[in-house]
This record gives C-alpha cells, sequence and structure tokens, in this order.
C-alpha cells in the first residue's frame, strides 16, 4: 500500500512539474497581431483535394484585404491571381483563380488588416 501511494505521488509531483511549467509558457499574442493566420480559414481549406477550385476564399477573423495571391503547382511556376486594387477590407475576401489541371498546388496568400497589420499563409490542394 506504502508503494502504491509513493507511485502515485511522485505521479502527480511529475504532473504538475510538467503540466504547471507549459501553462506559465502559454502567452496570448492576439493582441498585438501575432498569430492571426492562425485564426484564418480558406476555401479551399488547407491539406484537402477534389475539383479544380474556381475561387480561393479566406475569411479572417476581422476585417482584412487579401494582398497577394500566388498558386504554384508541384514542379511549376508561380502564377500571380488579379487582386482588386481598391478592394476593400473584410472579413471575407475572395479572388478568381485560373483554371487549374490535375496536380499538386501550393496557394501562398499574404493580407493586411484594416489596422495595419500583415498575415500570411499556405494551403496546400490537390486537384483530382
Amino acid at each position: 500500500m506504502q508503494m502504491k501511494n509513493f507511485v502515485l505521488a511522485s505521479l502527480a509531483f511529475v504532473a504538475f512539474g510538467v503540466v504547471l511549467p507549459a501553462a506559465a509558457q502559454h502567452h496570448d499574442h492576439s493582441a498585438h497581431g501575432a498569430d492571426h493566420a492562425a485564426h484564418v480559414q480558406t476555401t479551399p481549406a488547407d491539406g484537402a483535394m477534389g475539383a479544380a477550385p474556381a475561387r480561393f476564399t479566406a475569411t479572417f477573423p476581422h476585417a482584412a484585404r487579401l494582398t497577394s495571391l500566388t498558386v504554384t503547382r508541384r514542379g511549376g511556376e508561380a502564377i500571380t491571381v488579379h487582386l482588386p486594387a481598391n478592394a476593400a477590407a473584410s472579413t471575407n475576401v475572395s479572388a478568381a483563380l485560373p483554371a487549374l489541371s490535375v496536380g499538386n498546388y501550393v496557394f501562398a496568400w499574404e493580407a493586411v488588416g484594416a489596422d495595419g497589420h500583415a498575415m500570411n499563409g499556405i494551403v496546400r490542394y490537390m486537384v483530382h
């Protein structure tokens, strides 16, 4: 019985010693603009596959403007997607894509929030 109590106490001490420092290291950067790209949802979604999409859409947690979008097929040249020059910042932005044939693609995007912070991300998509 004493050995069981010792083991349980040791496990609790180790768990507390691991969890507490990890929790103490967490810091919310969202107040000053970092990590916004992690909260962006895109269509197509990263890692998805399907028919060739006609549009790229990004949904932001705060109003933003898409400033750059390139599409690169594996082994191919990057294609710069035309974006409207005077687009207003919005939580939902979209751009027409060129016709995509079967293959693996990377969509690299950049955006600027209405408050001036910059974001970027990539989406990997397979057209089949």
